[in-house]
């Protein structure tokens, strides 16, 4: 079944979705993320709106943010910020690296039962924001691999239960972030456990994380989705690399496991200071792409249809 895309004003068809980039930060509020790096604040809500309208003017249509609760996530103004620019927002529940909490938070302190019903109350009722219920809800489950995997601490071990408990009851996809060298195939085998296929997850970073052509290939083959965000981040790779590893995945038929983003920081953000822009994709690297000869129609399955099979709610 097609399912549908839930965002913060309310869920629409998968064929509403248009042009989609799978894994951004459009706002963070400053707290343990920005101690860990000062590019981890975006804040400014003005400053996220216009980039959000620049996006829009580009053609963009939809955009998945990434920040879970607890870490930062600043669900209001999301809601507020959709309506403003007209872009369709998917936004996150579900948790981040360790690393982006404090000690004090209630991800390490709440049982594995509490979290589920956390996660799929914020799918299915309102996110949690400042002790009170938003009328707007998350539409996917962000996860973080981090390095000694799913099971690296016991806080770990019941964040990933809980993740894939609330996927397996609310038909929601499952988005991960890996770290160096972390294994992809340990979180599918635990999907595989409670019953989720792996077209259920989208596996974001690994063209920096696990720069294997093979690997990645081996991934996709199970059905999952590859979300390669690393574009213009040159301290990792350059456009050259990142487009070779995209023709490469293109040239082992694996087309429909393909999703493009950014990955968007203070420091890859107009607005914000930065040369670019969430716009990036739509007005420079697509035409990259082409120049390259990759076919408009691929951009186009990579950006539009793959996504709207991806982050649907198959419910």
């Amino acid at each position: 079944m097609p399912g549908i895309i839930r965002t913060v004003a309310g869920d629409m068809d998968t064929e509403q979705l248009g042009w989609c980039q799978c894994h951004e930060h459009l706002f963070l509020r400053r707290g343990e993320p920005y101690k860990v790096s000062k590019a981890l604040c975006m804040e400014d809500y003005d400053k996220s709106l216009g980039e959000l309208k620049e996006y829009y003017r580009a053609e963009g249509v939809s955009i998945v943010d990434a920040q879970p609760v607890y870490a930062g996530r600043m669900a209001s103004a999301l809601r507020k910020a959709s309506q403003e620019s007209g872009v369709h927002i998917i936004a996150s529940t579900g948790f981040h690296k360790a690393a982006f909490y404090e000690s004090s938070s209630p991800v390490f302190s709440m049982s594995q039962k509490d979290l589920t019903d956390l996660f799929i109350a914020e799918l299915e009722e309102g996110m949690k924001e400042d002790g009170r219920s938003l009328p707007s809800r998350a539409g996917i489950i962000k996860v973080a691999v981090d390095r000694g995997g799913c099971d690296a601490t016991p806080a770990y071990s019941r964040l990933f239960g809980a993740a894939v408990a609330a996927s397996a009851e609310t038909g929601a996809a499952i988005m991960a972030h890996f770290e160096p060298d972390t294994d992809v195939f340990q979180l599918i085998d635990k999907m595989d456990a409670a019953g989720i296929p792996p077209a259920r997850l989208i596996a974001c970073h690994l063209d920096r994380a696990r720069i294997d052509a093979g690997y990645h290939r081996q991934v996709a083959c199970t059905g999952a989705y590859l979300e390669y965000d690393t574009i213009n981040r040159l301290k990792y790779v350059s456009n050259e690399s990142e487009i070779h590893l995209i023709r490469q995945m293109l040239e082992y038929g694996l087309e429909d496991h393909l999703l493009l983003s950014l990955d968007t920081t203070n420091e890859r953000l107009r607005t914000y200071g930065s040369s670019m822009g969430l716009d990036y994709i739509l007005t420079v690297f697509r035409p990259m792409l082409e120049k390259n000869g990759v076919l408009d129609s691929t951009v186009r399955k990579m950006m539009i249809a793959n996504p709207s099979k991806a982050i649907a709610v198959m419910k």
